[in-house]
């Protein structure tokens, strides 16, 4: 088999009956800003000899030439042969025609569209590397371009086709046992045909007509030798790429990677008439749309035909552990409203192969989006258990199932090995003799390539494999729905065994999107009650604000740049697209704000200020006032002229003033007036005050340890300690970090047995001692870092509030917070998006060691019936919660992809929240929303009129008002927003706790009519509204939408 592999190599060096050379192109250096912004070396092209190159790194280079194609040559295949390093788009006659990388590097010239002089231009890139990674001494980067060189080439077709077809039947036959009969007959029909093409390449007699023969002699001698062949079942050959939004590259690079990528499998279906294509990410389609129109086009067209097919209906392919439930219906919404906008349909199938985890609220989303289908592939990336199925029915926590795969691999060729392989590891060929095999190359795109449908196309010619063909996803599932009732069913979230670090890798980011989403929805609350109170042209302005954000919030969810994997650029333009997020953000709220207190009627004696709640129920919150100029004898009044418990606080100059404001309406606002009297209360703590060694509040009882720990924490209504005897809780454990490959994705499995330093307290003080609440500060040094914490006792609540600063300046760390409770529970709560889930406390078995970290939303609770403790959190999401000891993920130090990520300032806030009764009982998602959603302080308005008599604004509403009514014990109104097609309001409600629950929801606005929509916002049926109210009944974990009109 020696000598035909030999051969095979002597045939692809005669694939060309003549090249040309092409040196002397004219040549033109930039440096790439952003898609369609260049800063050029010269002001027009130069003649470059081509090779060498002399190029350098993060150039890009221009290349131009006017060929001449010999006339002599039509007839044949022609094309062009780049060698090269780097990434090219090659344009022909303007249009973007084809790709350039290390795997494309042959491009057909389709004659009737080139014509004989075609302008050639290509766009070379040499990318930056990306920092060596220092644990394993590696970095992964395309070659650099070195030289290029370029050939016009008249093509050997029939030779070409012959090499292909002996490879088919040479690489297959390998596969077989030496001894197999089979083997050893294919075996001497290659030698056969390698003899006879060798004789005939001697005495000049090999024509084209021979190679034909020659390839369809060695097919038949295949059918004769091995007729079984097909027998074994069938492979749904799916062509696609790839193609993550950033990195090891930048975003903006992506913008060019879709043109290589597009481009490429574009021109292939002009040469493979039955070739078709899967693409995901409605983004990258937007990119093509906006920076290559031509391309765009075509690629519509073959949409059209039914060769590419749209799959993957979220914006991006998100992470599935961080973003909200909410982001998750507008990753949904937005994608499918393209797809469908744009191309006359939505995707049936959810392609998420790359994505660290699947939350198990995601099931009940798509179906509620018109998804039938889900995919991936990281399960088998799992570093201590196989996953168990391949094909099965995946139940969300609501009982909502969708049919999932999981595809064997990613970026795959189609290889007789590759074949086998993917057929050898499906597990269901019982139930279902068929399956998916995705190749094409892809992370950085590039996608299919001629070889690739080569094999594919001689599937005939592939012994004891199963038979191939060009599928597209939707008619494998379309397959496999037919077996539905026979395959299992999964329940609960896809936990990935691997890279749990992407909880809490790149803090700032995590924190970021946390706090966008918080305003978003805000926002968008806001300016939907508001919307009657808007100026003329008000509203309209302030949605495409809205919807601009959304779109960079979504973006910023992608798998690799939410996680804390990719380069350092991803998030440099990471922060300054939130920074455009919260302005956008900010600004909708404000005008939405403004307009509704311009309406409020606020006529009294002092200067009037709106306290706004836009959670479901009344709350008690501290506000903070700043005042200027005397304020020594302001104090804050209801609208009911009560006198509010408040504490002034002097820092740098000025004042501050905290007013305990109780019961701020649902969905509404109060009004506090701000009047010359007595202080309320004791004026806060001007300088700070050495703190002991206890504290003691109206809820507890606390003492801490010399290096400001807590030793003991007794809860008083309760009757009981919260801490574990001869334990410290509020702990920072710092651990030795350095996870054996991913260091940016990974948590060292032994991080436990690697203990780095312990806390040195530095100071201890109480700041502040009111009616409201009292604050300690603590400074501590642990490591090379410095955290700053103030404690937080509430008087009207039992949460405490752990407000941190830490100065963060580790290499390979991980930083967590420890509190062991006294509470015995087999199983904590976390949050997830739309719902929570339950895990095990312990490690009887492999599945559960292996989750030795979790992903959580808002809070994690652990509970004993009639007792528990909640941890929450405002921007965190990793936790591990083993027998009865709560810690919590707050940072990590890795050097790759980022040489510096975490480094320098981080800002959050945890809480404990001690509870007598559950979870569900207690209201712990009420505490963690109350921590994540402050109330918002408007300032009221003072006309001339009412400056003369001392009195503030007038207007229609009252100084008091819920607007959105309903009473719900577990049912959250999350989201109330525009209708994003048409007229209408869309109310997203959903029940938090896994219970059934009835509820009547009264409307804000005199409505005509509502009714249940999907998350396509399409309607499903009408509801009744009687006087205003519409009655909504809730199944476990349910989500429910309304459009209000």
């Amino acid at each position: 088999m020696h000598r035909i592999n030999r051969f095979l190599k002597k045939l692809a060096g005669m694939q060309w009956k003549e090249a040309i050379p092409l040196p002397n192109w004219e040549m033109r250096k930039a440096r790439y800003i952003v898609p369609g912004v260049y800063e050029y070396e010269s002001d027009d092209f130069f003649v470059q000899t081509m090779d060498p190159l002399n190029s350098a790194q993060g150039v890009t280079y221009f290349l131009r030439k006017q060929l001449e194609i010999p006339s002599a040559w039509l007839g044949d295949p022609i094309g062009l042969f780049v060698e090269g390093g780097g990434e090219g788009m090659l344009k022909v006659n303007g249009v973007p025609y084809h790709g350039l990388d290390r795997n494309h590097m042959f491009v057909p010239l389709h004659m009737e569209g080139v014509g004989l002089n075609p302008l050639i231009e290509i766009e070379l890139y040499d990318p930056i590397p990306e920092p060596v990674d220092p644990l394993n001494a590696q970095a992964t980067i395309a070659p650099p371009i070195a030289y290029i060189r370029i050939q016009l080439v008249r093509v050997n077709k029939p030779m070409q086709s012959l090499m292909y077809g002996m490879k088919a039947v040479c690489e297959s036959v390998w596969l077989l046992p030496e001894q197999d009969l089979k083997r050893l007959r294919l075996q001497d029909a290659l030698y056969e045909t390698m003899d006879e093409t060798e004789r005939r390449l001697d005495n000049g007699s090999l024509d084209g007509e021979r190679l034909h023969g020659l390839e369809e002699r060695l097919a038949k001698q295949v059918k004769a030798f091995a007729p079984a062949q097909g027998v074994n079942g069938k492979m749904h050959m799916v062509g696609q790429s790839h193609i993550d939004v950033a990195w090891l590259w930048p975003v903006r690079e992506t913008v060019r990677k879709v043109s290589r990528t597009f481009s490429t499998m574009n021109t292939l279906m002009q040469e493979y008439p039955n070739f078709v294509y899967s693409q995901s990410q409605p983004l990258l389609y937007a990119f093509a749309k906006e920076h290559y129109p031509e391309l765009y086009e075509q690629i519509k067209l073959r949409v059209a035909e039914g060769r590419w097919e749209l799959v993957g209906g979220m914006w991006v392919e998100p992470d599935l552990n961080i973003p909200s439930g909410e982001s998750l219906v507008r990753q949904i919404l937005y994608g499918q409203l393209f797809y469908k906008e744009e191309f006359g349909k939505t995707s049936s199938i959810e392609w998420l192969p790359d994505t660290f985890g699947y939350c198990a609220s995601l099931p009940q989303l798509l179906k509620l989006a018109g998804v039938d289908y889900f995919m991936t592939t990281k399960l088998n990336w799992n570093d201590t258990n196989r996953f168990p199925y391949d094909l099965f029915h995946w139940v969300g926590i609501d009982g909502t199932s969708v049919l999932s795969y999981l595809n064997h691999g990613l970026n795959e060729h189609t290889r007789p090995k590759d074949v086998h392989e993917h057929w050898e590891a499906y597990r269901h060929k019982d139930k279902l003799d068929e399956l998916m095999l995705l190749y094409g190359h892809g992370d950085g795109g590039g996608g299919v390539t001629r070889e690739m449908v080569e094999f594919t196309q001689r599937s005939e010619m592939m012994v004891e494999l199963p038979s191939s063909h060009f599928s597209t996803a939707a008619e494998f599932f379309e397959r496999a729905w037919e077996k539905r009732d026979d395959l299992p069913k999964w329940h609960g979230d896809l936990y990935l065994e691997l890279h749990r670090g992407t909880y809490t890798t790149h803090a700032r980011n995590k924190r970021s999107n946390r706090k966008a989403e918080v305003l978003y929805r805000e926002a968008e609350i806001w300016s939907s009650l508001a919307r009657d109170a808007f100026q003329p042209g008000q509203a309209e302005p302030v949605q495409a604000m809205l919807h601009e954000g959304w779109k960079l919030i979504l973006l910023n969810q992608f798998h690799d740049i939410i996680p804390g994997t990719a380069i350092p650029e991803t998030y440099v333009t990471s922060a300054e697209e939130y920074e455009r997020v919260f302005k956008l953000g900010e600004a909708c709220l404000e005008q939405s704000l403004t307009a509704l207190t311009r309406r409020i009627h606020a006529q009294d004696e002092g200067k009037p200020y709106f306290v706004f709640n836009s959670l479901g129920w009344d709350r008690n919150a501290v506000v903070s006032i700043e005042l200027n100029g005397e304020h020594k004898q302001l104090s804050a009044f209801d609208e009911d002229g009560n006198l509010l418990d408040s504490n002034l606080l002097h820092h740098c100059g000025s004042a501050t003033l905290d007013i305990s404001v109780k019961s701020i309406p649902a969905f509404g606002y109060t009004t506090v007036w701000l009047r010359p009297a007595p202080l309320a209360g004791t004026e806060g703590v001007t300088d700070p005050r050495e703190l002991g060694d206890s504290w003691e509040t109206s809820h507890y009882a606390i003492a801490f340890n010399a290096q400001g720990e807590i030793i003991r924490w007794f809860d008083k209504s309760a009757g009981r300690e919260l801490i574990l005897t001869g334990e410290k809780a509020n702990e920072f454990q710092l651990f030795f970090d350095k996870p054996l490959i991913w260091d940016a994705w990974d948590i060292d499995p032994r991080f436990e047995a690697q203990r780095a330093d312990s806390v040195q307290l530095l100071s201890k003080e109480v700041v502040v001692q009111g009616k409201a609440q009292d604050v300690l500060r603590f400074k501590w040094q642990i490591g090379q870092s410095f955290i700053e914490q103030h404690i937080i006792f509430y008087h009207d609540k039992k949460r405490v509030d752990f407000k941190t600063n830490v100065d963060w300046k580790e290499e390979h760390k991980l930083l967590k917070v420890a509190f062991p409770v006294d509470v015995v529970a087999s199983k904590a709560t976390y949050e997830i998006p739309f719902g929570a889930l339950e895990r095990p406390t312990h490690t009887n078995t492999s599945w559960e060691q292996a989750q030795y970290e979790v992903c959580g939303h808002r809070f994690a609770d652990l509970s004993e019936g009639n007792y528990g403790v909640s941890l929450l959190n405002d921007c965190k999401y990793g936790y591990d919660i083993k027998e009865s000891t709560m810690r919590l993920s707050l940072l990590r130090a890795p050097r790759w992809p980022d040489l510096t990520a975490d480094q320098g300032d981080h800002v959050f806030t945890y809480s404990l929240y001690p509870h007598e009764q559950d979870w569900r009982s207690a209201h712990v998602l009420r505490n963690a929303m109350e921590l994540n959603h402050p109330v918002r302080v408007m300032e009221g308005h003072v006309d001339a009129a009412a400056e003369t008599n001392g009195r503030s604004q007038a207007g229609v509403l009252p100084s008091r008002q819920q607007l959105v009514r309903f009473e719900s014990n577990h049912v959250i109104l999350d989201t109330i927003k525009a209708a994003e097609q048409g007229v209408g309001t869309i109310f997203r409600l959903y029940e938090s706790t896994g219970a059934r629950e009835q509820i009547a929801l009264r409307l804000p606005l005199a409505a005509r009519e509502a009714a249940v929509v999907n998350l396509l916002e399409q309607e499903l049926y009408q509801l009744d509204i009687q006087d205003g109210v519409v009655q909504l009944s809730f199944k476990p974990f349910e989500i429910v939408s309304i459009r209000v009109q």
